[in-house]
């Protein structure tokens, strides 16, 4: 099926992919800058980047479109399969399996901020979903993710963690799961203060953190439970010194907390693959296996 079949009527959409800036409008991908990330294991691993150019984020995204929907009325909207070992919305699906998590906070492309009850349309939402900065409203997406359930911050696609945990809480859901990006670091503070006031503690984990300042890594540190190191140096060293656990080496995902522990095991749990569990100095990133250039 062709590209042309998903571009109609396609609204504008801003993101980053590899620290690259990018457009899509009216269903045409253009990317803004060159990206900042030059080669991402993980990105290595599941795309075939193995040098990150304007050329590798275009052709990732069209696959996006033409597999999954993205950016699209065709957007898959329930998915079982588990592309990342850990990634965030990996980790989120086990957990509400386990029941560990009721709802979870997250940002969808033609939604906005929207709150979700079931795993298999978190996954989908999340699986491949990079650092959404804003989005414009496709019907179908909105109409699709309420039929499965979802709720919608509003109908005019605003970004907005707080506002979406404070629905998750007027809605009833106690236990609740937030992503917020790392350049956000400032939002987890008030998170965790919402929480106070409704007696819950949610669960606040960091993505998209590549690039954020010493200080945003130490904020994320001071309040999140989980963080995604993505390409970023400060969350290694900042983050990583204070975490109580690490899974992974080359995009390590640091646990903060005995909650975020509790998730990150939960996908122990449930992942099929083999895993080597030792005690060390945290953080342990050798140097070979790491995204460059860190930043």
């Amino acid at each position: 099926m062709g590209l042309d079949y998903f571009y109609n009527d396609m609204p504008e959409h801003l993101l980053e992919m590899a620290k690259s800036l990018v457009k899509i409008e009216n269903g045409k991908i253009t990317v803004l800058t060159d990206p900042s990330v030059q080669h991402c294991p993980l990105r290595d691993s599941l795309y075939g980047c193995r040098e990150e150019s304007k050329a590798t984020v275009e052709r990732v995204l069209k696959n996006h479109i033409e597999e999954l929907g993205m950016y699209s009325s065709n957007r898959t909207l329930s998915l079982d399969s588990k592309s990342v070992s850990f990634g965030a919305s990996e980790v989120i699906m086990d957990a509400m399996a386990e029941g560990l998590v009721d709802a979870a906070v997250v940002v969808c492309e033609g939604a906005g901020t929207i709150i979700v009850s079931r795993p298999d349309v978190l996954q989908a939402v999340g699986a491949h979903m990079t650092g959404l900065i804003s989005t414009q409203p496709i019907n179908e997406i909105q109409v699709g993710l309420e039929k499965r359930g979802c709720i919608l911050l509003d109908e005019s696609c605003t970004i907005d963690q707080i506002g979406g945990l404070k629905k998750a809480f007027d809605h009833g859901f106690m236990r609740v799961a937030v992503t917020i990006a790392g350049s956000r670091a400032f939002e987890a503070k008030t998170l965790r203060e919402l929480g106070l006031e409704k007696g819950a503690r949610p669960i606040i984990l960091a993505v998209h953190t590549t690039g954020i300042s010493d200080a945003e890594a130490g904020a994320l540190a001071d309040e999140c439970d989980i963080v995604w190191a993505c390409a970023s140096k400060s969350v290694r060293e900042i983050v990583g010194r204070r975490s109580k656990l690490q899974i992974g080496i080359s995009i390590p995902v640091f646990a903060l907390t005995d909650q975020g522990k509790r998730l990150v095991l939960s996908r122990v749990l449930h992942f099929s693959g083999s895993l080597v569990i030792h005690q060390a100095t945290l953080p342990k990133v050798p140097d070979e296996k790491q995204p460059y250039p860190l930043s």
